[in-house]
């Protein structure tokens, strides 16, 4: 390919990715287009917001260029593992792992691009789950304190330059069922334990947030996202996983995470439910309303996974709804007060083809993508003000303002035309899911909108 000047290049790359993002909005076909950028650093004077992904690794190799420009604020990252650094109890930390200098590499990238990176904690040793044999399992009591001191040396090495780790999350699913082989999942999940192993994990974390604390006072502990598929009802039997936060609280440990980590996922067009999954996710009321019951004060909720998921063999229809269901989420995140939205996973297929670039050729990304990058620039720094009045009810909508800005967000199951009621004086900017202009004339307080399945996005300037 042949080489362009670096100033040159950048300004003509930055203008491909808006050619590519509009080229992508005239079709509902897939019509892939590499897209070449340079790295861009965040500004140091960033508004912080709810945009987030999980990648593999955050390299070139697995699309860090197009991530670098995708408004994202949030990484997280899985893992640095504990069994990789002290394999033997006692026997001094090792740091020369490839997993772990891969991470190390990660954590120093995400550093310099200005994001906040959540580094997942997990993969105990065999010596510390005896006699449980997975390394996901609940970790003996007695090597709690193990666990304690391995966690502060990981914090105070990676706390400071050139990592400037701050966010922690101490495993990942701890409510999944208990396995007999290793996994990224939790497995802290005991069924024959009213409480399905919360309790475990619950005065584990009393014993180690101490130290961490003590290592760096500034260090954010997240509690490992909670599967939580369903809520705890006692007339159900299989509910009982949705007590696991129940147990951390009865252990004591309502002061010892600072962050409410959960997951949500929505499978595409299950059979009784919208295509897009239900507007309200019930996680965020039911996990505030468990604090408030056992009268912790209310935590920061972080989603850390998300995604719609397209099972099976994936279709164009299905890339398409992904994009519709980022621009819905993203400000459903802003309606229900979350510190952060990570969708799951930003650069391969695993887990039911939610990657938003091309995993095979990282430089082509995907609708969802457009849809990401678009939503974080119009919606980074803004604050849920209200629902939308003055609509159909068929017609789901939000009111935010950022600075002097309102921004009304909307959609709808069946694309219709709506008189949108503006919330302020001021002429109307309107983009669609994409980032692309569209028609909105406006007549007194109001605009026209044809509102479709993704959000539109009307911007009033005051």
């Amino acid at each position: 390919m042949q080489r362009i000047p670096p100033i040159l290049r950048i300004g003509a790359l930055l203008v491909a990715v808006l050619v590519a993002g509009l080229t992508a909005l005239s079709t509902r076909a897939q019509d892939p287009t590499r897209i070449y950028l340079p790295f861009l650093r965040q500004s140091t004077d960033v508004v912080p917001h709810v945009f987030g992904i999980e990648m593999s690794q955050l390299t070139t190799d697995r699309g860090l260029r197009l991530m670098s420009v995708s408004g994202t604020a949030w990484v997280r990252r899985n893992a640095l593992e504990w069994k990789h650094i002290e394999p033997q109890r006692g026997g001094g930390y090792v740091w020369d792992h490839p997993t772990t200098r891969i991470i190390e590499q990660d954590m120093i990238t995400a550093s310099r691009l200005g994001l906040n990176l959540i580094v997942i904690l997990r993969g105990s040793p065999r010596w510390a789950t005896a006699p449980h044999l997975a390394d996901c399992a609940p970790i003996n009591p007695n090597h709690y304190q193990d666990f304690a001191r391995f966690t502060a040396e990981v914090v105070r090495r990676y706390s400071g330059s050139p990592y400037n780790v701050r966010y922690w999350e101490l495993g990942n699913e701890p409510d999944a069922t208990l396995f007999q082989d290793d996994s990224v999942f939790g497995c802290w999940g005991l069924e024959n334990d009213s409480y399905y192993g919360g309790r475990a994990y619950g005065e584990m974390l009393r014993v180690v947030y101490p130290a961490i604390k003590a290592a760096n006072p500034n260090a954010v502990v997240l509690n490992g996202g909670l599967l939580l598929d369903r809520p705890y009802r006692p007339e159900d039997p299989a509910s009982v996983p949705g007590r696991f936060l129940e147990g951390m609280l009865v252990a004591g440990a309502g002061n010892a995470f600072d962050m409410l980590s959960f997951h949500a996922y929505t499978f595409w067009r299950i059979p009784g439910q919208p295509a897009l999954g239900p507007r309200e996710d019930w996680r965020p009321a039911y996990l505030r309303g468990v604090l408030a019951r056992y009268g912790v004060p209310e935590k920061p909720l972080i989603r850390t996974e998300g995604a719609l998921l397209c099972p099976g063999e994936i279709t164009p229809e299905c890339r398409w709804a992904q994009a519709d269901y980022l621009s819905r989420a993203f400000t459903r995140s802003l309606r229900d007060g979350l510190a952060a939205d990570i969708w799951y996973i930003y650069d391969n297929d695993s887990y039911h083809n939610t990657a938003l670039i091309e995993p095979g050729d990282v430089l082509v990304p995907r609708p969802g993508y457009f849809a990401y990058r678009h939503a974080s620039r119009t919606l980074a720094g803004a604050r849920y003000i209200r629902p939308l009045a003055g609509v159909p009810d068929t017609v789901e909508g939000y009111v935010l303002q950022r600075g002097d800005a309102y921004i009304v967000a909307l959609w709808s199951d069946q694309p219709q035309m709506v008189s949108v009621p503006l919330p302020a004086s001021g002429a109307a900017r309107c983009t669609n899911r994409d980032g692309g202009p569209v028609e909105c004339p406006q007549d007194g307080n109001a605009a026209l909108v044809e509102v479709q399945t993704g959000a539109t996005y009307v911007v009033v300037a005051r």
